[in-house]
Formats: structure tokens, sequence, C-alpha cells
């Protein structure tokens, strides 16, 4: 007799990589409530989660890289959505 084999259940990468999605904005952006909503709208339409790190680039330390990059942006896995570089550290104040 053969022992059928049963499949360990699949997880859900999705779920388990929203952590690595991040919003970073600051006061006073204008298109920040835009940009917000179109994320939030794309991720519905994936049907993923929308549970991703919302951050205030304000209030990163200085060292922190992504305090330098224009806003609205989006990072995944620390990454820029639309491939811009990370911006060096120090880097210069938001105009």
């Amino acid at each position: 007799m053969i022992a059928a084999c049963t499949a360990a259940p699949q997880s859900n990468p999705a779920q388990s990589s929203m952590k690595d999605l991040v919003f970073l904005t600051r006061d006073g952006c204008v298109n920040t409530v835009t940009m917000h909503t179109n994320l939030d709208e794309a991720l519905k339409a994936l049907q993923l989660p929308n549970d991703y790190q919302f951050i205030d680039a304000d209030a990163l330390l200085a060292a922190d890289p992504r305090g330098g990059y224009g806003t609205p942006t989006v990072l995944y896995a620390g990454r820029d959505l639309f491939d811009m570089p990370e911006p060096p550290v120090p880097h210069p104040p938001p105009t």
C-alpha cells in the first residue's frame, strides 16, 4: 500500500512581504493624497493587504538614506518602485 502524500499548506508570500512595502512622505507634500489613494487602489485590485508602513521622512534619523528620497516615494524591499537610486548620506534638506 502506498501512503498518500499531502502537500504542505501554501503560504501567501504577499502577506508576509507587505512589511517590505513603505510609503514615504512628509508634511506639506502636495502629492501624498493622490499617491496614497493610487497605492491603496492598486493593492485592492491585486487583492493584496494595505498594511504597509507609512513613514514621515522628517521623522527619520539623519543617517537614514530614506530621508533623502523625494516625497511621496514608495519603496519595496528597500528599493524605489521607479528605480531611483538610494540617496547618499548626508543628504540635502528638502526644498
